[in-house]
């Protein structure tokens, strides 16, 4: 059984204090960037496949590692379906195909910009919610056979990727609505994400802990 009741203990804790540490040093890095302290380009928080961004491609794959390890114990779908939308972000974002098929769509569909939103956001967005429906139609289905310690966990990973969203969906879009204060939503929405993404790999760290702990308990008490 996995166990959802979530306290933060030592080693979680460590985790998440490092990878907060390491991406509000890359804020730290940005704002040198930005103030022309540092040159190269890639110290940018908002650079494609900069410093910052590879940095959170490998938190994503670290979660579905720690997933998929979940999975191959457990074999719940639901957590399958976890590991697809983890997947899906990773390569959604290392691959831009958000922005890629957005444009596609503009270019074909004749999508209109509106509401000091360009024709590109409404088409990235319309990406995203065409994928969002598959992947959360599939983790709904799974969640309604799954047992009550999976359902607890969806919970709170869908809580974490809620936030996730509003830092780079939201926010985003405020950013782009709003013609001033493009290094503040810069930060924000960067640096929110980041930081989210650092809560989600400590939880699920420390859902290995906790059935590593429990498990060998088990063993103990057998």
């Amino acid at each position: 059984m996995i166990f959802p009741n979530w306290r933060l203990g030592f080693p979680v804790t460590v985790i998440i204090v490092l990878m907060a540490l390491s991406d509000v040093g890359f804020m730290v890095i940005h704002l040198a960037f930005k103030l022309d302290l540092v040159s190269h380009p890639h110290f940018s928080m908002t650079r494609d496949r900069g410093y910052a961004e590879v940095f959170q491609y490998l938190k994503i794959f670290w979660i579905i590692c720690l997933l998929a390890i979940l999975f191959m114990r457990y074999k719940a779908a639901v957590l399958l379906a976890w590991i697809f939308i983890f997947g899906y972000m990773l390569l959604d974002d290392s691959l831009q195909i958000h922005e890629t098929v957005g444009r596609y769509l503009v270019a074909n569909f004749d999508i209109q910009p509106a509401l000091r939103l360009r024709a590109q956001d409404f088409g990235e967005l319309l990406v995203t919610a065409i994928a969002g429906a598959f992947l959360f139609s599939f983790l709904a289905v799974a969640y309604l056979n799954a047992a009550n310690y999976a359902k607890q966990v969806t919970h709170r990973l869908i809580a974490l990727v809620a936030a996730i969203a509003f830092f780079g969906i939201v926010i985003d879009m405020v950013h782009i609505m709003i013609p001033w204060g493009y290094t503040f939503f810069a930060m924000v929405e960067d640096g929110g994400e980041m930081l989210i993404m650092s809560l989600t790999l400590g939880y699920c760290f420390h859902l290995i802990l906790q059935t590593r702990t429990h498990s060998e308990a088990a063993i103990k008490a057998a």
